[in-house]
This record gives structure tokens, sequence and C-alpha cells, in this order.
């Protein structure tokens, strides 16, 4: 899918400098590809387009990674203000680069138990309702990936500091819609969380 012809869009936040991991988390190798490169890699075979990689912290090393897959990267220099400002530069990158979206993905790169599987069946939700948002329930709450229709776009490109898309799923409470999603409850951020998930991906996977 060209951005031309693009109704869905996807921005990928991987800014940060993982300071609870005490490494650059994004490039952490699992089932042998860097964390960041695999959420991008099950975007683009959600047939999301375009795939907008926000970058900071890491930039040279985030973009190394990604090689020759289909995704735009943009480097975020002021990403250490806060998870809003880097969303913000993503939506206006992905809103300049395709104008016909009529709704971008949020996705964050250390959930790596979702897969392409996980965000087609999202779309298809959304596009059920494609007016309001979808947002994955897990662990009893919402939170990313999120579906955010272009009514959102403005105050998504907007936001800054600390303040990410928990904002809008306030604002809009009463035009969001849930998504069950349990594997987006694994997310990691320290090395404890590393360990756990390698564990269970290898019970997950006895035969590997």
């Amino acid at each position: 899918m060209t951005s031309a012809s693009a109704t869905i869009g996807a921005v990928l936040l991987a800014a940060g400098n993982a300071s609870r991991f005490g490494a650059p988390k994004q490039l952490l190798m699992l089932d042998g590809e860097p964390m960041v490169r695999r959420m991008a890699m099950a975007a683009v075979a959600a047939v999301l387009s375009p795939v907008v990689v926000v970058t900071g912290a890491y930039h040279e090393q985030v973009l190394a990674s990604l090689g020759d897959l289909d995704v735009q990267v943009i480097e975020h220099r002021d990403w250490s203000s806060g998870m809003g400002g880097s969303l913000a530069a993503g939506v206006r990158a992905i809103a300049e680069q395709a104008p016909s979206l009529t709704s971008v993905m949020l996705l964050l790169a250390d959930q790596p138990s979702i897969d392409a599987t996980d965000l087609a069946r999202m779309l298809k939700a959304h596009a059920r309702r494609p007016d309001r948002i979808l947002a994955a329930r897990y662990d009893g709450h919402l939170g990313p990936p999120c579906l955010f229709p272009r009514f959102c776009f403005d105050e998504l490109a907007a936001l800054h500091g600390t303040h990410g898309a928990r904002a809008l799923l306030d604002t809009y409470a009463e035009r969001v819609d849930a998504h069950d999603l349990p594997a987006a409850a694994f997310d990691i951020d320290t090395p404890a969380d590393h360990a756990r998930w390698l564990a269970r991906y290898r019970l997950e996977q006895p035969d590997r």
C-alpha cells in the first residue's frame, strides 16, 4: 500500500533512553531481531501505511536496526521532554506524508508479545466503527496500541511534555471502544521484565 492510497498509518514510538533498563532496550535482541524492528515488521505486515518510527536517544542505532524495512524514521531531538512531544512529532510527520489518512495507530516499541495478527484484528474491529477511538484493553485498563480517527490528529499533534495519548482517552472517554488484547500487558522496562519475557517465550516455543 502506498502512502497516496493509505487510510490508516502507524506511529511507532522508540525515542526514550530506557533509563530503567540501563541500555538501549529498543535494540534488545528477541528471537533474533531488535525489539523495535519486531514491532515495525508487525506494523508493515498488518498493512499499516505509512509507518513512522520516532527515534531520539539512540537515533543512529535504531535507524540502522530497521535496515530495509518500508518505514519512515524521524528523529525527535527533544525526546527527553517526554512521550507527548515524541508522539506529536510522529503525528505531524505522518499527516504531512499521507494527508488522506483517516486514522493512525499508536504503537510502542517495548510490547514484544504483540504481532501482526493482533494488529490486523484491531484494524478489523476499528473498521466497524471508524469514527471512534479504539484502545487495547489489558490488566483492567486501556492503553496502546490505540487507533485514533482523524478528528484526534490536531490534538495529538499538539501534545507535549509527559502528556501522551492517555489525555485523549480521558477527554473522549465516551467515544472510546475497548479491544481485548492480553498480549499488550507485557512490556519490557527492566532487565527483570526481559528475563520474564524470555522465560515465557521459551515455554510457548518448546521446539525452538
